[in-house]
């Protein structure tokens, strides 16, 4: 009899260690799979964030094309104009183009969820090695060429170029295309002409405001160059998380 009940004793308790195992076994389960529902869809969040940064990255890297593009064709304008006649003041509208030559813009900057997925340590939950790796490397990429075209801008345009240019040039708020309401522009023009005429008459000053057109001409184009091949990786990998996303 007792030799009965142990046996029965044994099994029931074996039973209820299975059905424990079982139990946590299915916990697990359960929790690993939750875990990982979440986790795609923070994915989603994540790369849905990444294609929003991008389509506004190129959107401003497409500005940036037009506008070195457009400094590049006013710089080779002045530039053609004085090797024909040898005189800036008989080059057309040389005021408002020598102002033009005074913009600058740096490299667009739209990373918010690049900063957000590494400084969290969530890069792991781009499922795709490859992707991942791509993300990587182009803001890596986007961090090189941010780094050389605000250096040129700080270093060449403001500490070469537009000192020069600013020096022999009638500023007017016009010419940046801002209003004003106070201002007489026509007679504020008038006052500074004389000064004006004489600074673009001096042999000396024209060697150095050529000279500044010219170095104004091959930053634009250096960094036009830097804003082209960041656009190209950028719709890249724009068409590579937008199939991503669709899968």
């Amino acid at each position: 009899m007792e030799t009965g009940k142990t046996s029965k004793y044994l099994k029931y308790a074996f039973g209820e260690i299975v059905l424990v195992v079982l139990g946590i076994l299915i916990a697990l389960s359960i929790n690993n799979w939750n875990e990982n529902r979440i986790n795609s869809q923070k994915e989603v969040l994540y790369l849905t964030g990444f294609k929003n940064d991008l389509t506004t990255q190129i959107e401003a890297l497409n500005f940036r094309i037009e506008f070195y593009n457009s400094v590049i064709n006013m710089a080779e304008s002045i530039l053609s104009d004085f090797s024909k006649t040898g005189k800036l003041l008989e080059i057309d509208h040389i005021n408002s183009k020598l102002s033009k030559m005074m913009y600058s813009l740096g490299y667009p900057d739209r990373k918010t969820t690049f900063n957000e997925i590494t400084a969290t340590g969530h890069v792991g939950l781009i499922k795709s090695k490859d992707l991942r790796t791509k993300i990587i490397n182009y803001y890596q990429f986007s961090e090189t060429n941010s780094l050389s075209v605000d250096s040129n801008k700080s270093e060449v345009f403001y500490g070469k170029i537009f000192p020069i240019i600013s020096s022999s040039t009638i500023l007017l708020a016009e010419n940046f295309e801002f209003k004003t309401n106070t201002v007489n522009k026509n007679l504020l023009e008038k006052q500074l002409s004389k000064i004006f005429e004489t600074q673009l008459k001096d042999p000396s000053n024209s060697f150095n405001i050529i000279n500044a057109v010219s170095m104004r001409l091959i930053l634009a184009k250096t960094n036009l160059s830097s804003v082209e091949e960041g656009q190209k990786f950028a719709k890249y990998l724009l068409k590579l998380i937008e199939t991503e996303l669709s899968n």
